[in-house]
């Protein structure tokens, strides 16, 4: 049994907020080739039957829709999609969709199609209105209207949040227990690729600070008996235990994504949809040939220059050096680790999370 994952940008970078920190509109700006805003119904198509013809049968083939904004593609390219996706469905396999949204775009349309179809939705919230509506252009009582829409539908959901310098960890976690948001997933706001400081980015400091307070809250709620799903910890936890993680770059290794632009163009990493990683089009050529193309083989070559305590790190074997995305800022201070630092405050605690 195969499994595959592609992430789909049916509005490619598009989207009716651009908020101040999206990290993918950085990206799209950086690229010389201006991608189509919106997916043609055909290269979708392309991509539904050339996973199916690599994955075959009794496979379980995600599609996680993502942007800029994808519910801008609109209800009816979603509709389409589903249909192309059960036409070239094989024997025994099973489908399952995702999608990221800022929220205020739902619709009771876009919820009878969520709902139909079993979608998982993750919600960009990133804490109360006025922290929220601080850089995600007012957007609170609209994304919060989408969430009642989701829950009025009985639609699972869960919630995305970019932290940023000015993110309260206490505050943060007040505002998740009030509205019974119990599946989380912190975003940690960087720099732009420019190296440009933003007044969002945190530091290495900042972070460590965070995680930490975060971390003791969520531990003393899960330690009561009471589910709490916060992705790093989750993670963390699963690594500890099992040696594995779903999360991509937590041990520090990268699993080639499939990041499929609006014009089909793929990508091998949502955090590196650039120039000089670029694959090859779904358009004109088959899984085989893009995960056999230079774009990729050139991005699993990269890497980025782990924190000079990595060598003699005692935490090492959890981490690996963390994402290299990620890797500026544990490398920002001489002889501190901000991943260190958290790693070393929560291990002896997770090790005793039943």
């Amino acid at each position: 049994m195969r499994q595959m994952t592609a992430l789909i940008k049916p509005a490619s970078s598009d989207c009716n907020l651009r908020c101040s920190y999206c990290f993918y509109c950085d990206e799209a700006d950086t690229r010389n080739k201006i991608t189509a805003e919106r997916m043609e119904i055909s290269t979708a198509e392309n991509l539904i039957k050339k996973m199916f013809d690599f994955c075959g049968e009794n496979s379980v083939l995600t599609f996680m829709f993502q942007g800029g904004e994808p519910l801008l593609a609109g209800n009816e390219f979603f509709k389409k999609f589903i249909e192309l996706a059960e036409k070239y469905r094989t024997q025994g396999s099973v489908i399952q969709y995702t999608l990221q949204t800022n929220g205020t775009l739902i619709t009771e349309e876009f919820c009878r199609l969520f709902k139909e179809n079993n979608f998982l939705i993750g919600v960009s919230i990133d804490g109360d209105k006025e922290l929220h509506d601080k850089n995600r252009c007012k957007s609170f009582d609209k994304a919060m209207q989408g969430i009642e829409l989701l829950k009025k539908h009985g639609i699972d959901f869960n919630i995305l949040s970019v932290i940023t310098a000015k993110t309260d960890a206490t505050m943060l976690f007040d505002f998740y227990k009030r509205n019974d948001f119990r599946s989380v997933q912190p975003i940690y706001c960087l720099d732009p690729l420019s190296g440009e400081k933003s007044d969002c980015s945190l530091n290495a400091k900042q972070l460590a600070r965070f995680k930490k307070r975060l971390f003791n809250l969520w531990f003393s709620e899960v330690s009561k008996g009471n589910h709490f799903y916060v992705r790093d910890f989750d993670n963390l936890l699963s690594l500890i235990t099992k040696g594995v993680a779903e999360q991509c770059g937590a041990s520090g290794r990268c699993n080639a994504q499939l990041v499929v632009e609006a014009d089909g163009t793929c990508y091998p990493c949502d955090f590196y949809c650039l120039d000089e990683f670029e694959c090859a089009n779904i358009n004109e050529t088959d899984i085989n040939g893009i995960l056999n193309s230079d774009g990729l083989k050139k991005f699993m070559s990269y890497d980025e220059e782990k924190n000079t305590l990595c060598q003699s790190c005692p935490v090492k074997a959890v981490c690996g050096g963390g994402c290299k995305r990620y890797r500026s800022l544990y490398n920002q201070l001489s002889g501190y680790c901000p991943q260190m630092d958290f790693i070393l405050h929560v291990l002896d605690k997770l090790r005793n999370v039943k």
